[in-house]
């Protein structure tokens, strides 16, 4: 997703279709959505199917520069992925023409969420970027995980403009 991953990414620029997500773990990108995104990165629960928790995550930078530096803040959260505890899996996404991206992750159970976000590396993350950056975020449970269902239901969010309105223009330094 970022020029220090370069070989991780899938763009619009090819998509690639449900049929391929079992050999290669790519999302299902709507071509012409501008978005990016880290092929699946499974964590050690990768073999769950059902049921899920599901988290989604949008940030908007308010600048080119912040989103690259979030952008390279998530990958390197990504790396500790096959080790986080409850962790089903992973996808960083990006959408750089509004200088968006987040992720989409999925959880054995709510309390392996919950445990995530109170880590302390995101937590610091978190409080670190607090007023610098614009966040939603949803969460919901899947009876099923079904990827490309999870990947199409994420993208709805994903493909909605959003505008730079609730934070502080400009990095801090």
């Amino acid at each position: 997703m970022t020029s220090t991953h370069p070989a991780n990414a899938s763009g619009d620029d090819g998509g690639s279709s449900a049929g391929e997500w079992a050999a290669t773990g790519r999302p299902p990108i709507t071509p012409g959505a501008g978005l990016i995104s880290t092929d699946w990165l499974p964590g050690p629960c990768d073999s769950t199917r059902l049921p899920v928790v599901v988290s989604y995550t949008d940030f908007h930078a308010g600048s080119e520069k912040d989103w690259h530096r979030v952008a390279e803040l998530g990958m390197k959260l990504a790396e500790s992925w096959p080790i986080m505890h409850g962790a089903v899996g992973l996808w960083v996404w990006g959408k750089p023409a509004e200088w968006r991206g987040g992720s989409l992750s999925v959880w054995h159970s709510g309390s392996d969420l919950r445990r995530f976000i109170r880590w302390p590396v995101h937590a610091e993350i978190m409080k670190n970027w607090r007023g610098r950056l614009r966040v939603e975020s949803a969460r919901w449970t899947d009876e099923r995980f079904v990827p490309t269902a999870v990947w199409r239901r994420a993208e709805e969010h994903m493909r909605m403009p959003r505008r730079m309105s609730h934070c502080r223009q400009g990095a801090k330094d």
